[in-house]
C-alpha cells in the first residue's frame, strides 16, 4: 500500500491580480493534507491582505523581494515537507476535488509525477476554452509544452533527483522541469479530468511574444533535440500565442 499523500504548494506573487483571492479560495477548499507556501515580493497591500483573509494557515510567508518566479518556487518547495509538489500563479485556480483525483491516481498506480487538463479564463474568471496542447507523455515534449503547469504535480524526490527547478529561467521553468524529469525516465500519468483554471490575459507571461521567451524557448528545445527543431518551435509557439490572444480579446 503507497504512503498517505501530502502535498506542497508554492505560490509566488509578483503583483496584484484580482483573481488572486479566488487563487487562495480554490486551495482552502481542498479536502486532501496541503501545505502551502506564500511568497509575496509585490510590496503591494492588497495581497498581504489576501492572504491575511484567505483562512489558510501558510505553512511558511515571506514578505519582500526575491531573486524571480523560479527561485520563489524553488524557495517554498524547500520550506515545506509534503511529498508531492506544485506551485500556482496568483492568477490560476484549483478545480474544487483537483487534489482529491491526484491523490487517488498517485496511489492507485503510484507514479511519479501526474498531470491533467485546464480550462482557459478570463480576467473575470470566466471560462473561455480549454488548454488544446495537453497530451500524452512522449518525445514530443522534448519540442513542444505538452503539460499545463497548473495541473502537474510531482513527487518531491523526482524533483530533488534531477536537481530541482532551473532558478536562472524567466518564462519556460515548467517546460523544463517537465523534459528534465521525461529525460530521467520517471513516470508521468495523464488524466483527463480538469484540475486546474488559468488565467489567459495580455500580461501573462504566457501571453508574450517577447525575445526573453523566445530566446529560452529556443535554448531548451536546441539543448534537447537540435537547432532545427528549436527554429521550428520557437515560431509555432509564436504562433499559438497570438492565436490564443485573439480567443482571449
Amino acid at each position: 500500500m503507497p504512503a498517505c499523500v501530502k502535498f506542497a504548494c508554492a505560490v509566488p506573487v509578483g503583483a496584484w491580480h484580482d483573481l488572486l483571492p479566488a487563487t487562495l479560495q480554490s486551495l482552502a477548499q481542498q479536502r486532501e493534507p496541503l501545505e502551502v507556501a506564500f511568497l509575496d515580493a509585490s510590496g503591494d497591500p492588497r495581497v498581504a491582505k489576501a492572504a491575511d483573509e484567505s483562512g489558510i494557515e501558510f505553512a511558511y510567508r515571506r514578505t519582500g523581494p526575491d531573486a524571480g518566479q523560479s527561485a520563489a518556487i524553488a524557495e517554498g518547495w524547500r520550506e515545506t515537507s509534503g511529498d508531492v509538489l506544485f506551485w500556482l500563479n496568483g492568477d490560476d485556480q484549483l478545480t474544487p476535488s483537483a487534489l482529491t483525483t491526484v491523490r487517488e491516481l498517485f496511489e492507485a498506480g503510484n507514479p511519479d509525477i501526474v498531470f491533467g487538463q485546464s480550462d482557459f479564463i478570463n480576467a473575470r474568471g470566466q471560462r473561455f476554452g480549454r488548454h488544446q496542447q495537453v497530451a500524452e507523455t512522449s518525445a514530443l515534449l522534448l519540442r513542444s509544452n505538452t503539460i499545463s503547469q497548473p495541473s502537474c504535480f510531482a513527487r518531491r524526490s523526482a524533483i530533488d533527483a534531477i536537481g530541482g527547478i532551473n532558478e536562472s529561467l524567466q518564462y519556460v521553468m515548467d517546460w523544463d522541469l517537465w523534459a528534465r524529469l521525461y529525460k530521467a525516465k520517471f513516470q508521468f500519468h495523464h488524466t483527463d479530468a480538469i484540475l486546474s483554471s488559468v488565467y489567459m490575459g495580455p500580461e501573462t507571461k504566457t501571453n508574450q511574444v517577447s525575445p526573453g521567451r523566445l530566446g529560452e524557448v529556443f535554448r531548451l528545445v536546441n539543448r534537447n533535440v537540435g537547432a532545427w527543431s528549436a527554429v521550428k518551435s520557437t515560431a509555432a509557439l509564436a504562433l499559438e500565442t497570438l492565436r490564443q490572444r485573439q480567443e482571449a480579446a
